[in-house]
């Protein structure tokens, strides 16, 4: 099936609802009393990330026995659920008869909503911080029903983990600082450490969830950039503590890992930004940080780390020393759209940083027994990127750290959380 038909067949899965003229006309004046927070869920996925058919977006539901719905103006459609089939059902503008989409809990499934078996640990990249992913955040603890834990932090002074919950946002943030559905993690130091390090910090952050949430075994990891090679780190035995002379075991408590953006096989601007060079001898000194904002630090554990013909990669993808547990689900998000320097001066589809290639867990694994699938998604170019202009070449931008802010690799998260 291809991309635009399953957009297309998304665009309905999410829409739900109801009924002929007389209970279209009664629903429109009842006040909801029954509001389901499943539904309301539901109802704020598809009008977050499907704008062009229900607008202008609306909070609350309406009742109509046996439907619970929403009316959208703007657009003239109905959405709901029946309480009698418990199935989904669309009114379109111009269609007189709702339309059965099937049964609503498949749809909470892939939009993130319903039941949330695994607390969720967001993992960022270099040079950034739990900052990256507020827009998930938001969305997730105001229209997706969860609940925020916090973030998470190790400190290597005591050795322990602490939360904490966001202090310098511009609106108020519901936050437990302990027991949540998921949580955005801060690395002490995601410049200087290397990659078995963050993983060694992650091992103990993992550890502090599930004892923040009784009864859990499992956590579900979403890392963007190298926040994925340092889950892969301690899920392949390699991650380690400062202190340690033996490697920490992977203690069987990650449900899945999803990855975004995550240079599996390095990026070549990371060995750019390293070594400095000057491009055809017309421009000086051009790397990663011409693309990146300001503050990388060239000569970084973690720069050095990501490099393609790093140590660091060498051993990580060695899957027949260290190799990828088998009862881990593996989802590999890619972004495309921007050309990615590939080498010296070859470029491949990528997103301007991370190539597909590399984005690609998979092209690692091969043949190997593991549940894994990758989506590439296409991510446009916006403030959130940075452009350089390279002479006989043209302009070059990266999209790359825009990823974890972008609506179509939300949708793809939410679809990949159970």
């Amino acid at each position: 099936m291809n991309k635009k038909n399953i957009l297309y067949i998304f665009g309905i899965l999410l829409l739900i609802t109801i009924y002929g003229t007389t209970a279209k006309a009664q629903s429109l004046t009842q006040n909801d009393t029954t509001a389901s927070t499943d539904t309301e869920c539901l109802l704020n996925w598809a009008q977050t990330f499907y704008p062009q058919l229900f607008s202008p977006a609306v909070m609350g539901l309406q009742l109509s026995s046996p439907y619970l719905y929403r009316y959208y103006p703007a657009t003239n459609a109905y959405v709901g659920v029946s309480s009698t089939d418990n199935h989904v059902y669309y009114q379109g503008p111009n269609q007189t008869v709702p339309i059965d989409m099937g049964e609503f809990s498949t749809f909470l499934k892939e939009a993130g909503c319903g039941a949330k078996p695994y607390p969720v640990i967001f993992i960022h990249g270099l040079a950034s911080s739990s900052d990256t992913w507020i827009a998930y955040r938001d969305y997730l603890t105001a229209n997706g029903g969860w609940v925020y834990g916090g973030i998470p932090a190790y400190d290597p002074a005591t050795k322990t983990v602490n939360f904490s919950c966001p202090s310098n946002s511009t609106q108020a943030v519901q936050c437990t600082g302990g027991s949540g559905n998921f949580y955005t993690l801060n690395f002490s130091n995601n410049q200087g450490l290397s990659l078995d390090l963050l993983g060694g910090e992650l091992a103990a952050i993992i550890q502090a969830v599930l004892t923040a949430n009784p009864g859990t075994t499992k956590v579900l990891l979403i890392g963007h950039s190298s926040g994925g090679l340092a889950a892969r780190a301690y899920l392949q035995g390699i991650a380690r503590t400062p202190e340690a002379t033996t490697p920490l075991s992977y203690r069987d408590d990650v449900i899945k890992l999803i990855t975004i953006g995550t240079p599996h096989q390095g990026s070549y601007w990371a060995e750019a930004c390293h070594t400095r060079f000057d491009l055809f001898n017309l421009i000086d000194d051009v790397g990663i940080c011409d693309l990146l904002a300001p503050g990388i630090d060239n000569d970084s554990a973690e720069i050095q780390d990501l490099q393609p013909n790093s140590t660091a990669l060498a051993v990580l993808n060695d899957l027949n020393t260290h190799p990828l547990p088998a009862n881990v689900s593996y989802v590999s998000i890619i972004g495309t759209g921007q050309p990615t320097l590939s080498s010296f001066i070859d470029f491949d589809s990528g997103d301007g940083i991370v190539t597909e290639v590399s984005q690609n867990l998979s092209t690692l694994t091969g043949s190997l027994p593991l549940q894994q699938k990758s989506v590439a998604i296409e991510v446009p170019f916006r403030e959130c990127g940075n452009r350089i202009s390279l002479p006989l070449i043209d302009d070059i931008g990266q999209a790359h750290t825009c990823e974890a802010s972008d609506l179509n690799i939300g949708a793809e998260i939410l679809r990949n959380l159970q």
